[in-house]
């Protein structure tokens, strides 16, 4: 009886060490126009994997501005948080930047997920950041250069949680760090960075139906203004801060249904509702 109990435990050891491992599975990360949906109740042509925003296929374009050279030409450095370069986010930062350079401006992207910008601060930088206590590394050394040379900042993201996307608030924490834009002062913290604007290009959705700014709303005026008079007591708080001027943002709040017969149309008439606000911010001088 022993040995056939024996023979039986062998022959399990055997069958298990003979047992050839699965293969891990693997998710396949799918392209842009596999996962375009439309959402029923907005309209808006949407990523199914992100649900945001997206361009349709053919539709989809990119711009390489030339970047900033030591001329003294007006500077605008145009900081960019979303990680899918068919995005509407990245259509109207596309639009922004040829036509800044098309009226004569120099313009410097930064792609912060291209970059692989860490936004989560480490110990170290925490206080470089709040006390401008240590050296500043390398890498934000490189940000706050461009930051000097810029006369203009604009902040281009989609609206999450009512604010700015986490990569593009590390950024403003990191890069916007004390006794590089702010100090202490004898009556408080006083901005160092008085010669400067901020501008922001936001892409959301739900919040009135308006393209554009205060006044600006076409759905519900009541409820998109209540949200845009939030926005700016943010904005004028950063720019008092900081010691920069604030020039409002352009928040897009009605993008195009994919399925729409004049799709194209319809975007174009986005991309000409930010040219003309940039115009007005930048360009008009009355």
């Amino acid at each position: 009886m022993k040995k056939i109990l024996l023979s039986l435990l062998v022959l399990v050891m055997l069958a298990g060490c003979s047992t050839t491992p699965k293969a891990p599975e693997t998710t396949v990360t799918p392209t842009p126009e596999e996962t375009a949906t439309t959402d029923t109740e907005t309209g808006a042509t949407q990523d199914a994997t992100t649900s945001a925003s997206m361009v349709l296929e053919d539709l989809v374009k990119d711009y390489a501005p030339k970047g900033f050279t030591d001329a003294d030409t007006e500077k605008a450095l145009v900081v960019v948080g979303d990680p899918r370069h068919y995005s509407v986010t990245w259509d109207l930062a596309n639009t922004a930047m040829a036509y800044l350079e098309e009226k004569g401006m120099e313009v410097e992207v930064r792609d912060l997920y291209a970059m692989n910008f860490n936004p989560v601060l480490s110990e170290e930088d925490f206080y470089y950041a709040k006390d401008g206590a240590g050296e500043v590394s390398e890498a934000i050394k490189t940000e706050q250069e461009l930051v000097t040379a810029a006369d203009h900042i604009i902040f281009v993201y989609p609206n999450w949680h009512d604010s700015e996307i986490a990569i593009v608030k590390g950024y403003k924490e990191e890069v916007f760090a004390k006794k590089f834009a702010y100090q202490d002062g004898a009556n408080g913290l006083e901005g160092l960075l008085t010669d400067k604007t901020i501008y922001t290009i936001m892409n959301c959705g739900y919040l009135g139906g308006g393209r554009g700014w205060i006044g600006d709303g076409i759905i519900d005026t009541e409820t998109w203004d209540k949200y845009m008079n939030a926005f700016d007591v943010f904005d004028q708080d950063t720019a008092a801060f900081w010691g920069v001027t604030s020039l409002g943002r352009f928040v897009n709040d009605r993008t195009p249904a994919n399925n729409s017969e004049n799709y194209a149309e319809e975007l174009k008439e986005l991309e000409d509702s930010l040219i003309s606000h940039l115009d007005s911010v930048y360009f008009s001088k009355n």
